[in-house]
Order: C-alpha cells, then structure tokens, then sequence
C-alpha cells in the first residue's frame, strides 16, 4: 500500500508541477523583462526557448499531462480495487475521494497559483523540471510519434490536410505575443495593418457614385463637351437612360492631352467587378496602368462606384504619411465648403469654419458622424448636424478616414 501511495502522490505532483507551468506560460505579462535579469546558462536559454515558441512548448506539455493522467488512473484504479478492497473500503466512495483529490491537487490549485504569480511560476517550474527533462522529453516525443502514427492508419487521407489559420486567429495570436512581450506595440501594429490590407475590397477605396461626374450618351454633343471640361475627376462616366447603364468611361485627362478629340473615339469599354473584389487583386489584375478604372455593382447590379490606381494607393498610403500638424487636417474648399481628416480634432475645426460644435464625450469630427449615424458608414454616406452638413468621402473598416464638410447658411 505505501509503495503504490507514494508512486502516486509523486505523480500527482509532478502533474501539479506540468499543469502550473501549462497555464504560466501563456498568463506571463512581464517575463521578458524579468528574464533580462537572469544570467546566461542552460535555465536561461531554456526560458528563451518556451517564450519564443509558447505552442510547441504547449503541445509537448499537454502530451506529457495526458500520460501523467493515464498513469494516475490505472494507478489508481489498481489502489481502489486491491489495497483499498483488502481493507474493505467501498470502491464507489474511496474513487470519488481519489478523483476530487487529484482534481483539486493536480489541477485546480496548479492552475490557480499559475494565473496569480504567472512569472514566479514559469521560473520556478521551468527550473524545477529541467532535471526531469531528460526523462519528459523522449517521453513526449515518443507520444508525439505514436499520435502521428494513428492518424495515419485511421483518419482519411483528404481530412489530413490542414487547415488555413483564420484571421481572427491571427489577430489573437499578435495580441497574445504582444501581452507576453515578445512583439513590440509597433511591430503588432504592423501586422495588424498587413490584415487589414490583405481583407481590402474594392469598395473600401472607392469614389462612390454621388461623386462620379454621370453624363448621359444621348446628350448633344455641345453638353458632353461642356460636362467634360467642367468634369473634377480624371474618370467620366458616360451612361444610356440611367447611371446603372454603363456605355463606357472617358479619360478626362487624355482627352484632353489628344486635343478634345469626339468622345465616342476616346471612351473605353467599361470593366465591372462586386464590390467584395479584393483591392490587391483589382491592382493586380484590371489596374496595371493609371488610365485603367474599375466599375463597382452592388449586390443588385447597380452601379455603386469607381476605383482606380489613384484610390488605392492613396488609401494604402493614408495611414502612413507623417502627420503635418492640425493645419493639414482642415482644407477649405470654398463656397463654404471643407475638407477634413476623420482624426480633425472638433475644437480645431470649430475654429477654423467659425462654428459652434456641441458635442460632449467627443474629441474627432470621426467620432462624431459615427455616433450622430450610430454605425460605421458607408463612402458618400451623409449626416446632417446643427450647423453642418458633413459627407462620408473616405472609410476603413474600423473608422472615418475623410469627410467634406458643408456649413449651413
């Protein structure tokens, strides 16, 4: 009876010991700069070594954890039937006193030290096993072999193939890094842009329709000509009986440069994709030219918008221009009218139109069109304020990047 009880209760706390340093590992905030004070040495290198890979180290460790399991229950499977039956205690009630024991000593204290002192418990852990590591290590490796080997036998070949990580994951996994120090605030920045920019579709970029100059094909020709002299944008759009009736587009800028040649010789056929089109894949594919644009649909075929080279770049270049100070947030455009950064501060641009902004709580002109609309709106969306009427001209998938701001007389 002594030797299997305490066979037992070294495996027990050799489970305490794994289980703790299970969830220190991933619980740890400040280990990074608690490990900078460590001298050099194989306790060291072996710290580095958990935190850069924190799911290898994870994977070995819950292999480890089910052995000690396995071994724990038919341990004391044979106390509960042989020792413990020859003193006739009752089986039922001496495996419900070793299962709540194993539980709360193996598990649940573990646990709980590890997520109240996570950085005393990886060092202390990590420490006390590496003299065991010799023996966990094979052991986890031949566990490791044995699971891959039964895979291959029972799970179909076409199941086998792994799956892609999702971008919620992704994001879980930079902020993860980032709590446990080993990316840097600006470096899981980065990452977090590079998803942004990888998920961008085209109407994320576009100029929505309101701001498209529209000419009608069956106009005299004197009209045309005129819309497209007093056309902003370089695209025009030329259309039959309604805008969602595309005939083609007019590079307002060519046309020029060839001398204003007629407009049925000058116009392109016109090129339409969803607006769920990747970015990265319409300057891949359709934009290889700034001359070349793109036509949106909605969901209903309609037309919803233009994108080119312009749009695109513009927008992945928007972030990261260096901030010129507040005066650069604010133009004016005249006739009353301004263009402004989502970032605008309200007092600055109080200032700059002359203009009382009420808004309590918040500081951007951004904050204030998501919160007067209540959602995150869409490009050439409009809100109307007490004395302003301000257009959505540019947004992300998390804020108000542009707006163009009208006073009201």
């Amino acid at each position: 009876m002594l030797l299997p009880s305490a066979i037992y209760l070294i495996l027990l706390l050799l489970l305490a010991v794994v289980s703790a340093m299970e969830t220190a590992t991933f619980a740890v905030r400040d280990a990074p700069q608690a490990l900078s004070k460590v001298k050099a040495g194989q306790w060291r290198d072996d710290l580095q070594t958990i935190l850069a890979n924190p799911f290898l180290h994870l994977h070995r460790t819950l292999l480890v954890s089910a052995t000690l399991n396995l071994a724990l229950t038919a341990l004391g499977l044979f106390i509960i039937v042989g020792p413990l039956r020859e003193m006739r205690v009752n089986p039922w009630l001496a495996a419900l006193v070793i299962f709540g024991f194993t539980v709360f000593v193996g598990d649940v204290i573990p646990k709980f030290i590890a997520v109240r002192a996570p950085t005393k418990v990886l060092f202390s852990t990590t420490r006390l096993l590496r003299p065991l590591r010799k023996l966990l290590d094979p052991l986890a490796l031949l566990v490791e072999r044995a699971a891959d080997r039964i895979l291959r036998v029972f799970v179909p070949r076409h199941m086998k193939s792994r799956q892609l990580i999702t971008r919620d994951e992704l994001e879980t996994l930079i902020e993860m890094r980032q709590e446990q120090g080993t990316l840097e605030a600006m470096e899981a920045e980065i990452l977090t842009e590079i998803l942004e920019v990888t998920e961008l579709t085209v109407r994320d970029c576009m100029v929505p329709r309101v701001d498209l100059p529209l000419i009608e094909g069956s106009d005299p020709t004197a009209d045309i000509v005129e819309a497209l002299e007093e056309a902003t944008s370089r695209f025009a759009v030329i259309h039959g009986a309604t805008p969602d009736t595309v005939l083609g587009f007019v590079d307002v800028a060519q046309w020029k440069l060839q001398g204003r040649l007629a407009w049925r010789e000058v116009m392109k056929p016109p090129v339409f994709v969803p607006e769920t089109f990747s970015a990265l894949d319409a300057l891949r594919t359709h934009l290889r030219a700034a001359s070349d644009c793109l036509l949106i649909l909605d969901e209903y075929g309609g037309l919803e918008g233009m994108v080119t080279q312009e749009e695109l770049v513009d927008w992945l270049l928007y972030d990261a221009a260096p901030w010129q100070g507040e005066e650069a947030e604010v133009r004016e455009l005249g006739h009353g009218r301004y263009m402004a950064a989502g970032t605008a501060r309200l007092d600055h641009l109080s200032e700059v139109m002359d203009l009382t902004i009420e808004a309590e709580g918040i500081d951007t002109i951004g904050g204030l069109v998501f919160t007067h609309l209540g959602h995150l709106p869409k490009a050439g969306e409009r809100a109307v304020l007490d004395s302003m009427e301000v257009k959505v001209r540019r947004v992300s998938r998390r804020r108000i990047q542009q707006v163009e701001i009208r006073r009201k007389e």
